[in-house]
This record gives C-alpha cells, sequence and structure tokens, in this order.
C-alpha cells in the first residue's frame, strides 16, 4: 500500500477552515474520519494540516468505535449529553475552591516568608511542599504533596537557584561597547589587508587519569574510570593553549605540562606563529592579538608586557594588542569557535596521558571548515615573577597605549615606538 501524499494547498485550507468551525469534541472526531480515509500515512498528515496532536486524533477514533457500538440513528456523545461538549469534570478545574485552605496557606507562607530589602516584589520561603503540608494537616487540611506544590507556585514560590550576578568589579557599559566596536573596526581592516588577526586563551587545564569525563564515545563495551574525580587520582595536568585565527578558521593548541604564566602564553604564541600562521602571512609586519582582560595575559600586568617585548623581539614583528573587557571574554571568537570543539573532541575519552590529549585535539574538525593543530611544550615555567626595575624605567620606549581606552588597548614594538 503506498503512502499517501496529500491533497492540494486549497483543499487544506478548506479542510482547516471546516474544522476551525466545529465544537472540540466533533474536531478531533472529524480529524479521526479523516485519518481513516486516507490510511497508512494519513495519521501524521492529517495531524500536520489540522494542527493536532497524534494522540487527539487516537482519542477521535476510539470514540469513533465506540459510537459504533450505540444506536446508529441517535448515538451517544462522549461528553455524556447532548449540549455538553466535555465530560463531566473535565477541562481545567479551577486550582483550589476552598477559601479556608486558600487563608490557612496565606497565614502560614506569612509566618515563613522573608522579603528583599531592596525589592518589594521578591520574596523567599523555608518553605517546600512537604512542609506546607505538614503545616496545613495541624490546620486541620489533608492535602497531598502535589497540592502543596501547587498552592506554593499560586503564590509565586518556585525552586530557583542562584545567579552569579554580582560583579565585584566594574566596566563602564560605554567603554564596553566602544572597545567590541574598535575591535570590529581592527578586524575588517586587517582582513581588508591581508594581515594577521590571532585570538589567544588558555583553556582550563585538564587532569590526567583514569578520571570520568562527560560525555560518550562509540564501544563495544563502558571504559571502566575512577568512581570519584579527587585531584590526588591524577598523573599529572595539560595546560591547553589556543591561537585561533578567525578568517581562516584554524587553530593551534599548544599543551604544556608546567602552569600557565605570562612567558609560557608567549611562547605558545611564538610557537603557532612559527610553526603553522608564518607561511599563511609570510609577509607580515604587524600581528594583531586579542586577549582576555585577567589571568597570565591581563590588561594590568606588566610582567606579562615585558614578555610581549622579547615575543616581538623573537618573532621580529610589531604586535598590536586589544583586550576584551572584563566580564566579556565568552564573546572572545575563540572561546566559542575553538574551545567548544577541542571540548567536543574531549568527550567521553579517558585522558591518561598528553599524548592521548595531543591526538584528541588534532581530531578536532567542524563541518565548517575549522582545522586544528596541536603540539607539546615541555618546559617548568616559574611562577610569582615580578615586573623588572629595569623595564619600568624603559618601558615607553617600547609600549605604546592608544590614545582612547589605553588601558585595553596598545602597540608593543621591539625595536622602539
Amino acid at each position: 500500500m503506498t503512502r499517501f501524499q496529500g491533497y492540494d494547498e486549497e483543499h487544506e485550507e478548506t479542510m482547516r477552515r471546516y474544522c476551525r468551525s466545529l465544537p472540540e469534541d466533533h474536531r478531533r472526531r472529524y480529524a479521526a474520519v479523516e485519518t481513516l480515509k486516507l490510511g497508512r500515512g494519513g495519521l501524521t498528515y492529517i495531524a500536520q494540516v489540522l494542527g493536532m496532536s497524534r494522540r487527539t486524533i487516537y482519542r477521535g477514533i476510539d470514540e469513533l468505535e465506540a459510537m459504533a457500538e450505540d444506536d446508529g440513528d441517535a448515538p451517544t456523545r462522549p461528553s455524556g449529553g447532548p449540549d455538553r461538549i466535555r465530560r463531566r469534570g473535565a477541562g481545567r478545574p479551577r486550582l483550589f475552591r476552598d477559601p479556608a485552605l486558600m487563608n490557612a496557606a496565606n497565614h502560614i507562607l506569612d509566618a515563613h516568608t522573608a522579603g528583599s530589602p531592596t525589592d518589594p516584589d521578591v520574596f523567599w520561603s523555608d518553605l517546600n511542599p512537604a512542609r506546607l503540608v505538614k503545616e496545613l494537616a495541624h490546620c486541620g487540611f489533608e492535602v497531598s504533596n502535589h497540592t502543596g506544590a501547587r498552592l506554593l507556585d499560586w503564590y509565586g514560590f518556585r525552586r530557583r537557584a542562584l545567579r552569579k550576578e554580582l560583579m565585584i568589579g566594574h566596566v563602564d557599559p560605554q567603554e564596553r561597547d566602544q572597545q567590541f566596536q574598535f575591535i570590529a573596526q581592527q578586524r575588517r581592516l586587517l582582513q581588508d589587508r591581508g594581515e594577521p588577526q590571532l585570538c589567544v586563551d588558555t583553556k582550563k587545564k585538564e587532569p590526567l587519569g583514569s578520571l570520568s569525563r562527560p560525555g560518550t564515545c562509540y564501544g563495544t563495551a563502558a571504559q571502566r574510570v575512577f568512581d570519584h574525580d579527587y585531584p590526588y587520582l591524577a598523573t599529572g595536568k595539560v595546560v591547553p593553549h589556543g591561537v585561533y585565527d578567525p578568517v581562516a578558521n584554524e587553530g593551534f593548541l599548544t599543551l604544556g605540562n608546567s602552569c600557565e604564566t605570562g612567558d609560557f602564553v608567549c611562547d605558545a604564541i611564538a610557537l603557532a606563529w612559527e610553526s603553522h600562521f608564518a607561511a599563511r602571512y609570510p609577509n607580515a609586519s604587524e600581528l594583531f592579538l586579542t586577549f582576555d582582560a585577567g589571568g597570565a595575559n591581563a590588561a594590568r600586568s606588566w610582567r606579562f608586557k615585558e614578555d610581549l617585548v622579547a615575543l616581538s623581539r623573537r618573532l621580529g614583528l610589531r604586535l598590536r594588542v586589544a583586550h576584551y573587557p572584563s566580564y566579556t571574554s565568552k564573546w572572545h571568537p575563540i572561546e566559542h569557535r575553538l574551545f567548544s570543539q577541542v571540548e567536543r573532541s574531549f568527550r567521553g575519552q579517558i585522558l591518561d596521558t598528553p599524548e592521548t590529549v595531543l591526538r584528541a585535539a588534532q581530531r578536532t574538525t567542524t563541518t565548517t571548515g575549522l582545522r586544528v593543530v596541536a603540539c607539546l611544550l615541555d618546559k617548568v615555567y616559574e611562577t610569582g615573577r615580578k615586573c623588572s626595575a629595569a623595564f619600568r624605567n624603559i618601558k615607553d620606549q617600547f609600549i605604546q597605549h592608544d590614545e582612547v581606552l589605553g588601558k585595553w588597548n596598545y602597540v608593543v614594538d621591539a625595536n622602539g615606538i
């Protein structure tokens, strides 16, 4: 039996108009009649044309079968009466009809509710459905936990998680928007000139060992890992540092085994440039780098700026640097274009050695053409370094801050500004 291909659009619109003119119970039975008439494929088609759920049409079919057992000249409506559309007790009843119950619940909530000192519309309660039911029982009302939950919902109390919204710092919204516009403008200019622009950031550290990770992978059996993820069970760690070219949609991942410091960041950039990106931009004289505002590459860190001067000297390039404002790191393209895809490659796998992480990272790709190159960097980096006094005296010879938003935008040139 062939599958029904459907009516033309004019016939479908006629069906919809007629269906809308019918009472609720007649609609589902009309849909059931059309479904049975069409045969295979009819249920899905009619549900789509009339905008009904399959469950509603199945109910209409059941009602037709029940009507077939009645008197053919005067079949009984499923509602039970000629003037009723729904059965008695059907439909959406009022939430609560007992004013004494509502009054008792109101008094209980008043005794267990606290309010915000700054917002008169915000309240909290230490009650949950089970405790509210227990309190109502003391008042002579026996209700279920489900009814207790509905009572709390009636008064606007629902389970709500804490929100991380109180900022410990401050970013001027106008400055933030101005910085985003500046970065977008720089990207357009550099893309028109064919100059390199790289997004730089460090991904979260990955512990090594037989530790559980979210996600799944294909296999004939599940792999066994520890039932807890205590830090002491890790055999080491990997510090993935990424450099991403948003124009070419290519990423370079450096897997360190030490700490995230300013010189580690600069070594990772140099490694990415010398082994991968320099061949793509052989005539480059300036490199545009974007960073987050904090961490090892903080915008206010003179130690990091001293490392950038050394990087400029090593690469022989002038560096234009722009930092994303605080609380905006997730808008950095490397976060959602590179790191999110690398994280997918890690899902459901046991990352027990740096080589395993390396192979997983190199498999990262997308249908839009993302390519990822990865390498290991076996070097120990010292933490707690300070900016040298000598550099503080001569820093203005190598670093020039922009007149507008200079705290986030500056140029670094080892040959002198």
